[in-house]
């Protein structure tokens, strides 16, 4: 997962707002400093301000960025 690329939260999709987290972008990716470990990932949702941290595995990747 990279900056740009967009993604979806299913569980958001499934148990929160299924219009909400159905599409975000990827504005920041944090990897653990002692791997192994997950990354975290900062979204932006369509229609919310800031963003909001996710692990990597909570993500799916709809479109990747070039």
């Amino acid at each position: 997962m990279k900056i740009g690329d967009l993604v979806k939260h299913p569980a958001g999709v499934k148990n929160v707002c299924p219009d909400m987290y159905a599409l975000g972008i990827v504005l920041q990716v944090q990897l653990p400093q002692n791997p192994p470990g997950e990354a975290h990932v900062g979204v932006a949702w369509h229609g919310r301000r800031g963003y909001l941290v996710y692990h990597e595995s909570q993500l799916e990747v709809i479109s990747e960025s070039r």
